[in-house]
């Protein structure tokens, strides 16, 4: 035999010896099994808002409202017919509604209206998804329905002309609170993607903070409170060249507040005055009793 075939049997018998001394080594403990791939149902996620809004409304403890300029006098009473024309929607937009029940909720049709999806915005990337909306026959005004929803406020009577309102909502996506006062109503009538016709109340602004929008747009859908925190009326236009801005009235909100069944028990949003309502507000937007609306068009 030769000397490289005797090396080579000398390695062979090495790497078997080897081989077994490895097997002798006990076995490796078998690796935990995977979870189950079962996803049950997850619970309805909590209305609290936390820390959403806190920051961006933070200095709203110690600053009050700006005042605004009044474009038309209070004397000059309002139209007797107020038109809104309705575009076909397109793009995603937002709005702002407020809570009437256990997971009811309030806000204005155009805000939904042509929607793919519809939520409700209860932390920085999260939103609770509407699951049923039921429009008022005549108004702008509409029901949403979530599985689960913030304690509602309680209803207030009809305002008279010279009324304080407070409305409190996320004007252009941003959250936002208005100072007003009732100095009449008219016959609100919207056309385009659908029709409606009703008696409104109109608001004359008197302050508001923050102090950096042109417009409101965004605030529709948002609750009018009367000084002592009660719903008197639902947001759905403003007229921005005169300072003012038109409400459902409390008979509509009542119409639709009995469709949503029991609501459970209140409490007031108030009380509210002239200058410290963004206190007030503050505490609305930060608990989600008042809530973003978030519409996406597919």
């Amino acid at each position: 035999m030769r000397l490289r075939d005797i090396i080579a049997l000398i390695v062979m018998g090495v790497v078997f010896a080897f081989g077994q001394f490895m097997r002798s080594e006990p076995d490796a403990p078998e690796s935990t099994p995977p979870p189950s791939v079962e996803n049950p149902r997850r619970p309805a996620p909590d209305i609290d808002g936390g820390k959403l809004w806190a920051g961006e409304t933070e200095d709203w403890m110690n600053e009050g409202p700006s005042e605004r300029f009044r474009l038309t006098p209070d004397w000059t009473a309002p139209e007797r017919r107020s038109f809104v024309d309705l575009e076909p929607r397109k793009t995603n937009g937002s709005g702002t509604a407020f809570s009437v029940g256990d997971g009811k909720w309030l806000t204005a049709r155009h805000v939904t209206d042509g929607c793919d999806d519809i939520g409700l915005q209860i932390a920085s990337r999260k939103g609770i998804r509407v699951t049923n909306l039921e429009n008022h026959p005549n108004a702008d005004v509409t029901l949403l329905t979530t599985k689960t929803g913030p304690r509602p406020f309680p209803l207030g009577d009809q305002v008279t002309r010279g009324d304080d309102g407070y409305l409190v909502g996320f004007p252009k996506g941003r959250p936002g609170a208005v100072h007003a006062t009732k100095i009449g109503t008219t016959v609100l009538q919207e056309r385009g993607r659908y029709k409606t016709r009703e008696s409104a109340d109109v608001w004359s602004e008197r302050s508001r903070i923050p102090d950096r929008f042109d417009s409101l747009g965004g605030l529709s859908g948002g609750p009018a409170f009367s000084a002592d925190g009660r719903l008197v009326g639902v947001v759905l236009a403003e007229e921005p060249r005169r300072g003012r801005v038109i409400s459902a009235e409390p008979a509509t909100l009542s119409h639709m507040i009995q469709r949503a069944g029991h609501i459970g028990q209140t409490t007031a949003a108030g009380p509210f005055d002239p200058n410290a309502y963004p206190k007030a507000a503050r505490v609305l937007l930060t608990s989600l009793r008042v809530a973003k609306v978030l519409c996406r068009v597919r």
